[in-house]
C-alpha cells in the first residue's frame, strides 16, 4: 500500500510514523521539503483533485511494484515518462536505499513517488508495516 501525502499537515503527522518505524531522517525531511514546496506554489487547502499534486509514499519494494502500473495507467503515464529519478541520499540508517521519482501529470500537476528498491531493501522497509 502507499501513503498519499497532500499538504506539510500530512506530512507532519505521517513523519510521526516513519520515526516510529525507523524510516531514514534524510526520507522524512525530503517529504516535508517537498509537501512545503507544494503549499507554498499552490496553497495549503487543496485536495487531492486540486492543482499542484502530491506525494505517494511506498512502505515497501512490493507495494511499488504492484501499485505503479495502476497508477501510471489512471494517468494515462509512461513508466519510462518520469522526469527524474534519483536516490535520496544520506545517512541510511536502516540500509534502505530510497528514490524518488517525479512525473509531470499537466503543467501544474504533479506526482512525485516516493519507494525503496531492491529485493533486500525490501524485507527491510517492510518490516513492521503490517496492516492493523
Amino acid at each position: 500500500m502507499y501513503h498519499r501525502i497532500i499538504n506539510k499537515l500530512d506530512a507532519e503527522l505521517f513523519s510521526e510514523e516513519l520515526q516510529e518505524k525507523k524510516v531514514d531522517r534524510i526520507v522524512i525531511e525530503r517529504i516535508r521539503e517537498l509537501a512545503g514546496m507544494l503549499d507554498d506554489r499552490y496553497g495549503v487547502c487543496r485536495g487531492s483533485a486540486d492543482m499542484g499534486g502530491y506525494i505517494l509514499f511506498f512502505h515497501d519494494s512490493r507495494d511499488y511494484g504492484k501499485c505503479v502500473p495502476h497508477i501510471l495507467q489512471f494517468y494515462h503515464m509512461d513508466r519510462e515518462l518520469f522526469e527524474y529519478s534519483e536516490r535520496i541520499n544520506g545517512d541510511s540508517v536502516s540500509g534502505v536505499e530510497w528514490w524518488e521519482e517525479l512525473y509531470l501529470l499537466s503543467a501544474e500537476d504533479a506526482l512525485v513517488l516516493i519507494h525503496p528498491k531492491g529485493d533486500t531493501q525490501e524485507k527491510k522497509a517492510g518490516k513492521g508495516w503490517e496492516e492493523k
